[in-house]
């Protein structure tokens, strides 16, 4: 019998995710030169940029409006942080045996460092080395963190409809210009997708792991409680409102960065560029590099803007959501990894394995 927990435990237990080990390997190289060539095609083939004005608008910045950018951004991850963690609440991860959720702010940090992740290596692994992470700091299983991961998504995906939805009407209703399709149709795919998984699941989920070996039933079990558990009709309205404020952030940093540079936009526009911005993201190159910039500025030409204004934009932004991510990302990761990357309470200790040591700093591998 307690040959049997043990076992479970270990299945439950946070996988081996040497993130160096994969940053550096040959995917993420092939996945970084792929990007590198579309960047640079995107800019010598696609676009005429005019350097010389770009540098001068780029030099004539406001800089407390960039500054103002920046804060405006980094205020969002807090907001993710508190959604994440009544997520996990409404999971019941906080009532299972020895398990202590991560403070809000420690959520916003793990969710900096999978940002962090997702902006260096390939395949989105920051969203799998959240679930890790968060696991790790508050002694859940993986599986049901990650099933937090995957729940917060389907509401992220949920809330960027909703807001290209009113984007996309006001652009329309201003007669202006005309809206693009392809936005509305990769939101409404994906949060479709994402919908058809979550009813799949309910319905079939148990019953296709029963066919799996023993030792994976209840590692899947465990994550699909904290998928479907994360939704409560009691909570799910101020998770949502949390999700919508989120991305409203998001749309502020790209707003404040137009008028930095003296660029005006219809907000309806910078609403839809910034969420476009978005999801181009989840393109599965490090960071969607290569196609966020050539996306967003093939958009902003498209609402009206000259390539070089459209280009300066694209890239003062960029500065701040994927090269800051990637600094203050990493540099909370390397932390983070150094003095808080070990599990935090015995019972998580014993299931995560001798497999995990290569993901603690060497400092903490001798620790009882």
């Amino acid at each position: 019998m307690n040959d049997k927990r043990v076992e479970e435990d270990r299945v439950g237990a946070p996988p081996d995710l040497n993130l160096r080990r994969r940053v550096f390997s040959l995917p993420t190289l092939v996945a970084m030169v792929v990007a590198v060539v579309i960047l640079v095609l995107t800019i010598t083939k696609v676009f005429d940029f005019d350097w010389a004005k770009m540098g001068q608008g780029a030099a004539s910045m406001d800089p407390g409006r960039y500054v103002l950018a920046i804060v405006v951004y980094y205020a969002s991850f807090l907001v993710r942080g508190l959604r994440w963690n009544l997520i996990a609440r409404t999971a019941k991860l906080d009532e299972m045996p020895g398990v202590r959720p991560p403070s809000v702010l420690a959520s916003s940090g793990i969710i900096l460092m999978g940002w962090f992740a997702n902006s260096v290596a390939y395949m989105r692994l920051g969203d799998v080395y959240r679930g890790w992470a968060f696991a790790r700091e508050s002694g859940a299983t993986f599986p049901g963190s990650l099933g937090t991961v995957l729940a917060e998504r389907v509401q992220d995906m949920a809330a960027v409809l909703l807001l290209v939805l009113v984007a996309a009407a006001w652009v329309s209703a201003s007669g202006d210009v005309e809206i693009t399709r392809a936005g509305l149709i990769a939101s409404i795919a994906l949060v479709v997708f994402l919908g058809g998984l979550m009813v799949a699941m309910r319905l079939f989920g148990l019953r296709l792991a029963a066919r799996l070996p023993n030792r994976f039933q209840a590692a899947y079990s465990r994550f699909q409680g904290g998928t479907l558990g994360s939704f409560s009709p009691r909570d799910l309205p101020v998770q949502m409102a949390l999700g919508v404020l989120g991305w409203m952030l998001e749309i502020a940093r790209f707003y404040l960065v137009t008028q930095a540079l003296d660029i005006e936009l219809h907000f309806a526009i910078v609403m839809f560029v910034a969420l476009a911005n978005a999801m181009l993201t989840t393109v599965p190159t490090p960071g969607g590099v290569g196609f966020v910039e050539g996306g967003v500025t093939g958009l902003l030409v498209l609402f009206g803007l000259e390539d070089s204004d459209a280009g300066l934009v694209t890239i003062v932004d960029r500065s701040i959501s994927w090269l800051s991510v990637v600094v203050f990302g990493g540099i909370l990761f390397f932390a983070w990894q150094r003095f808080r990357g070990r599990p935090r309470t015995a019972a998580a200790r014993s299931a995560a394995g001798p497999e995990d040591e290569d993901l603690a700093s060497p400092g903490n591998r001798n620790r009882p």
